[in-house]
C-alpha cells in the first residue's frame, strides 16, 4: 500500500470517528452503567435466539388461522373471532396492520419476536421495581432471555408473546402506582391491563393475581385503596363492550373443546415447560426446581415479594384447575402469565445471594439446560409440515386434471392454502364435513359422497385429525368400495395424504396374486390381498346371474367395478370378480 493511500485511509478514519452519529453513540455508551450494559447484552442474545431459525419450521394450523383471519376486513375480523375463535380480537387487528409488510413466514412471525424481545427489558424493570434491586432485575431478564418456552412462542404467529409484553408493562406501572401513588401510573396500568385482556383470556389470571395480592396486602397499601378501586372499575368499563362476545365464546368452548381434564402430570409438565421447555433430562429439571423452591420457602427470607411471586405463579395454575373441573382449559401456553411469576421467583431466590459466584453457580446450570432445550426444539420438536404437504400435492396434481383434494377436517385447508397459493397448480378443494369459513365465504357441506365424487378421476385425502370429524373413515371407506385405487400414501409426522386414482385412471400395476393386470382393470384398495379374476359379460347376462355364478353379491360386483346402476352392464364388458374369504395381512401401512 502506497503512502498516499495510507494517508487517505487515515483521513477517512479520522472523519468517520468525528461522525455525529458515531460520537452520539459513543457518548451514549459511555453514560451507560454496568447493569445497563449487561441488560443490552442480554437483549442482543435474547433477540438472536428468537430470530435464529425463525422460518425453519412450517406455519402450522393455529398460525395459519391467525394469518387468514387477519386478512379480512376489520368488521369481518370481529365477526369471525366471535364465530370461530376463543380469543379476543386485538392481536388479529394488530396483525392485519402488520401484514402490510408482507405475509411471508419471517414477516408474520417477526411481530411476536419483537414483543418477546421487549419483554426482556420489561421483566428487568419489573424485577428491579419489585425487589428494589438491579441485580435481581438482571437475573429475571437473563432467565427470560434464555427461556426455551418464551423463545418457542416468540416464533409463532400467535398472541402469547404480545400478552406477555402487555402484562409486564401493566405490572411495571401497577407496582409504581403502589409505591408512589402517581395518577399517571394508575392510568397506564388501566390502559395496558385492558390491552392485555383484549389480547388473550390468559390475562384474567394476571388480573386475579394482582387483585388477590393487593387485598392480602391491604394493610401495607391502605392509602392506595381508592386508586386501586377506581382503576379496577375503569378496567371493567373498558372491557365491558367485549363481555357479551366473551360469554358467547365461552359457551362454545363448553360445548366443544378438545382438551382432556388435567392431572397431576399435566400440572408438573406445565411447570417443566416454564422451567426449560422440552428439556430431555427431566430429572435434572426437577432437581433444579426443587432446589429453588426449598431456597425460596424454607430458608428464612419472608416478605411481600415472596408472597407476590408465589401468587403470580400459583394463582393462575389453581384457578385454571378449578375451571377445568367443569371444562378443561389447562394448557401451558394459556398459562404463560404464570411463567413470569416463576421467573421472578427464581430471580428473587437466586438474587438473595450477594456473592456473584453463588449467583453464577445457580444461573449457569439453568442457562446450560436451556441451551440444550433450545437445540432439542430446533432439531426434534416438529410443527405440522404443511410446507412439504402443499409441495407434494402441487407435484401430484400437475398431470392429473379434474382431481379433488379433501381436507379432514375442513379447517386443515388453512395452513395448506397458505403454502399452496404460491404454486401455479389449480385444483378443486372440499373440506369434510364442510368447508372452512375463513377461506370460503359460502362454505359447502358434504351431504352425498356419490354426488361429491361423481366424475372425479383423482382424489387426495389430506388427513390431520381424523378422530374429530370422521372416526369411522367413511370417506376413505367409500373410495375403497367404489372403484378407487389407493396409491402410495404420503406420510409426514402428524399429516398424511391418502392418494387415490379411479380404476380407469390408475397406473398399470401387478395384482396381489402376482398376475399382471391390463391397463384398464384395477382393483380397489379394499380388495387388495384378495384373490380375484376377470369376467367378460356374455349376451343378455345380468349382474344377478354373474353374482350367482361366482357365489357373490350384486353389491360386491358394483363396488369393485364402480357400477352405480346394476342394469347398466353391457355385452363384452370386463368385470372384476373378487373371491371372498381371503385377506391382506402384509400391508404394514399405519392407516386402514
Amino acid at each position: 500500500m502506497s503512502e498516499d493511500t495510507k494517508k487517505d485511509l487515515s483521513v477517512h478514519r479520522s472523519e468517520y470517528a468525528k461522525s455525529p452519529i458515531l460520537l452520539r453513540a459513543q457518548k451514549w455508551l459511555a453514560q451507560l452503567t454496568l447493569q445497563q450494559k449487561m441488560l443490552a447484552i442480554l437483549v442482543v442474545i435474547g433477540a438472536s435466539l428468537r430470530l435464529y431459525q425463525l422460518t425453519e419450521k412450517s406455519i402450522w394450523l393455529d398460525e395459519a388461522f391467525s394469518i387468514a383471519i387477519s386478512q379480512h376486513s376489520l368488521a369481518d375480523i370481529l365477526r369471525m373471532v366471535v364465530q370461530t375463535d376463543t380469543h379476543p380480537p386485538l392481536y388479529y387487528l394488530l396483525l392485519k396492520m402488520w401484514l402490510v409488510l408482507g405475509d411471508g413466514e419471517a414477516q408474520v412471525r417477526l411481530l411476536s419476536a419483537l414483543f418477546s424481545v421487549a419483554s426482556i427489558v420489561l421483566i428487568y424493570l419489573v424485577g428491579k421495581n419489585i425487589f428494589e434491586d438491579e441485580r435481581i432485575g438482571l437475573i429475571a431478564a437473563a432467565v427470560l432471555a434464555f427461556s426455551p418456552f418464551h423463545i418457542w412462542y416468540a416464533q409463532e404467529t400467535r398472541m402469547y408473546a404480545m400478552l406477555t409484553c402487555f402484562i409486564l408493562i401493566s405490572a411495571y406501572f401497577f407496582f409504581r402506582a403502589l409505591r408512589f401513588g402517581n395518577r399517571r401510573d394508575w392510568i397506564w396500568f388501566v390502559l395496558t391491563t385492558a390491552l392485555a385482556l383484549y389480547t388473550d383470556n390468559g390475562a384474567f389470571w394476571y388480573v386475579a393475581t394482582i387483585s388477590i395480592f393487593f387485598l392480602l396486602s391491604l394493610r401495607r397499601y391502605k392509602e392506595r385503596l381508592t386508586g386501586w378501586l377506581i382503576s379496577m372499575a375503569a378496567i371493567g368499563l373498558l372491557y365491558l363492550p367485549w363481555l357479551p362476545f366473551f360469554w358467547t365464546q365461552t359457551r362454545r368452548v363448553t360445548e366443544d373443546f378438545w382438551l382432556q381434564p388435567p392431572s397431576f402430570q399435566t400440572v408438573l409438565e406445565t411447570l417443566l415447560d416454564f422451567h426449560n421447555f422440552n428439556f430431555p433430562y427431566i430429572e435434572l429439571s426437577l432437581v433444579y426446581m426443587a432446589t429453588i423452591f426449598i431456597l425460596a420457602y424454607i430458608i428464612p427470607r419472608k416478605g411481600w415479594q415472596l408472597r407476590l411471586t408465589s401468587l403470580w405463579l400459583f394463582i393462575p395454575l389453581v384457578f385454571s384447575l378449578l375451571v377445568s373441573l367443569r371444562q378443561p382449559i389447562f394448557l401451558s401456553r394459556n398459562l404463560i402469565a404464570a411463567s413470569l411469576g416463576y421467573y421472578l421467583l427464581v430471580a428473587g431466590t437466586v438474587g438473595q445471594f450477594r456473592s456473584s459466584k453463588a449467583v453464577l453457580a445457580f444461573l449457569l446450570p439453568l442457562v446450560a439446560m436451556n441451551f440444550v432445550s433450545i437445540g432439542y426444539n430446533a432439531i426434534n420438536e416438529e410443527k405440522e409440515d404443511w410446507r412439504a404437504t402443499a409441495a407434494y400435492v402441487a407435484q401430484e396434481v400437475k398431470d392429473k386434471p379434474g382431481g379433488l383434494v379433501i381436507f379432514l377436517p375442513g379447517y386443515a385447508e388453512l395452513p395448506f392454502q397458505y403454502y399452496y397459493s404460491d404454486y401455479e397448480a389449480s385444483v378443486e378443494t372440499q373440506g369434510y364435513p364442510g368447508d372452512e369459513i375463513l377461506l370460503h365465504p359460502k362454505p359447502k357441506e358434504v351431504g352425498d359422497l356419490n354426488a361429491l365424487f361423481k366424475g372425479v378421476p383423482y382424489v387426495w385425502l389430506v388427513v390431520r385429525d381424523i378422530e374429530t370429524v370422521d372416526p369411522n373413515w367413511s370417506v376413505k371407506g367409500w373410495l375403497d368400495s367404489h372403484g378407487y385405487v389407493r396409491q402410495e400414501d404420503w406420510i409426514n409426522e402428524q399429516l398424511t395424504v391418502l392418494n387415490y386414482s379411479r380404476w380407469d385412471k390408475a397406473p398399470v400395476s401387478i395384482s396381489p396374486n402376482g398376475v399382471g393386470t391390463e391397463s384398464k382393470v384395477f382393483l380397489p384398495h379394499v380388495y387388495r390381498g384378495m384373490e380375484f379374476q376377470t369376467y367378460v359379460v356374455g349376451p343378455g347376462e345380468t349382474l344377478l346371474e354373474i353374482a350367482l355364478r361366482f357365489d357373490t353379491t350384486i353389491q360386491v360386483l358394483m363396488d369393485a367395478n364402480q357400477i352405480l346402476n346394476p342394469n347398466s352392464i353391457s355385452e363384452g364388458q370386463e368385470l372384476i370378480v373378487p373371491i371372498t374369504g381371503t385377506t391382506d395381512s402384509t400391508s404394514g401401512n399405519p392407516y386402514p
